[in-house]
């Protein structure tokens, strides 16, 4: 057994290019290309000054509990630019032509070395010759090369980055890092060359960037939002009174994992009569009754993006009056922010035209006094930009290629100023719509989302039930 071991070792130093030619036909091939990413850094590299150097760090590993870690998650903007879903690396893109380490080009990279011991344990690192072959990039280093002779600071005139937010810092670690080393290093030339930082103008650019999802992009959304809809569907087949919020959320989630979606997008929301009340409900521990709803908020997360999804469902299959008009109000204003989703319109014009509907409504219901106490039921806004980050990145303009939520909802907590049949009664749709030149396209119409077809679909079969 221990000469295997050795043997693979080995093998995975020497023959990296035959281990990922036999891991290519066993793992998925979905992913985004290394083309893709290559035009990101393209397309960032012409929005900095002619003199500019943009810097994007990795994600730092946090611990969880003593020696154990969360599970490692990559920075967007780096994944982005880069592909490389590993720690300890740091991205150098520069306008023109620079030399570095012998190399001349505007892209560089540094990233952790390969180390068998560790691997061992955690898995395989693609270092530099694993990296190169997967990005098709060329000026690749370990991450011990970058010392304070190595950036051309002196010939820079702004440094284009996120760093300083991003908590990379670690004043108090037991050892350091070499990601922290890295943020250190560059933090400290920056102050001794006098450079600005410009935050804010990066920010612009990724946001701009970002917000504009390319094909391949919308592929992996909508992947991530047709998984989502298998799991609310089955919640709505399987829910029935005595199931606990903590159930619906593992059908929900086995169906995510089952279509091969590595996480949840966020923490999976499911709620019952008042806890529906709660926006960000994740304690998912109640015992769901008869007559009362459940309101799931949950969505699979696709090589790096996430769906948002949420259906509104009744535990015994059938709504009653009260939660009907609520769900019928709910129901309009989402289709009415659905409408606002076309290109050239404002990104606040969905949430105003879902408002005017749920306000309209629970005036004419009585349950509110006018569009003021209207807005207690409704105290979220109605859409965020969805892609890497759940609540993404994007323009305040919409444009053909913006991916959104529209998420009207309605939620009156026992103890509210109205009639109390209308108490503990939470509701919120939302899908994921792709803005196009045309119509909008809902991305996760998979799952029905009008009150006879949800009563429709709570007849049918479910492994689970």
């Amino acid at each position: 057994m221990k000469s295997f071991l050795f043997y693979f070792l080995v093998c995975a130093i020497l023959c990296p290019s035959l281990i990922f030619a036999q891991s290519s036909q066993l793992y998925p091939n979905d992913y985004l290309s290394p083309e893709f990413h290559a035009s990101r850094r393209a397309a960032l590299k012409q929005k900095i000054s002619d003199k500019g150097m943009a810097v994007f760090f990795a994600s730092q590993i946090r611990v969880r509990n003593n020696d154990i870690t969360y599970q490692y998650a990559q920075s967007k903007n780096f994944y982005y630019l880069t592909g490389l879903d590993e720690p300890n690396a740091v991205l150098f893109l520069f306008k023109n032509p620079v030399t570095l380490l012998g190399k001349t080009g505007t892209e560089f990279i540094f990233l952790q070395n390969r180390d068998p011991l560790k691997e061992l344990w955690t898995g395989k690192i693609l270092g530099v010759d694993g990296y190169m072959e997967k990005s098709k990039m060329d000026n690749v280093f370990t991450n011990d090369k970058l010392n304070a002779s190595t950036l051309p600071l002196a010939q820079i005139d702004s440094v284009y980055s996120l760093y300083r937010n991003e908590g990379i810092f670690g004043k108090y670690e037991r050892r350091e890092e070499p990601l922290t080393k890295m943020a250190n290093l560059l933090d400290s030339l920056v102050i001794a060359h006098n450079k600005p930082i410009a935050q804010r103008s990066t920010m612009g650019i990724m946001s701009k960037l970002r917000g504009i999802k390319q094909a391949e992009e919308i592929a992996l959304i909508k992947k991530a939002a047709e998984i989502s809809a298998l799991g609310h569907n089955d919640v709505m087949r399987a829910i029935k009174p005595g199931m606990k919020e903590f159930q619906a959320q593992a059908i929900m989630e086995y169906h995510f994992k089952n279509q091969g979606s590595e996480y949840t997008g966020y923490p999976s929301i499911n709620g019952a009569a008042g806890n529906a009340c709660v926006l960000h409900y994740i304690t998912n521990q109640k015992v769901i009754q008869s007559g009362e709803l459940l309101l799931s908020d949950c969505a699979a997360e696709y090589h790096g993006y996430s769906a948002d999804v949420t259906r509104t469902v009744p535990a015994n299959g059938k709504f009653t009056e009260a939660q009907k008009q609520i769900y019928e109000i709910v129901l309009q204003a989402q289709d009415a922010g659905i409408a606002a989703c076309k290109a050239g319109l404002p990104f606040s014009g969905v949430d105003a035209a879902s408002r005017a509907v749920v306000n309209a409504g629970l005036i004419k219901l009585g349950i509110a006094a006018n569009e003021k106490e209207a807005r207690k039921y409704f105290p979220h806004g109605t859409s965020h930009h969805l892609g890497l980050d759940v609540h993404d990145m994007g323009p305040r303009v919409l444009e053909a290629g913006v991916v959104l939520t529209v998420e009207p909802g309605i939620y009156i907590p026992a103890g509210s100023n109205c009639d109390k049949k209308w108490w503990d009664i939470g509701v919120r749709i939302e899908d994921d719509i792709l803005v196009t030149q045309d119509a909008p396209i809902n991305l996760s119409a998979g799952s029905p989302r009008t009150v006879a077809e949800i009563e429709k679909l709570a007849k049918g079969k479910s492994i689970f039930k």
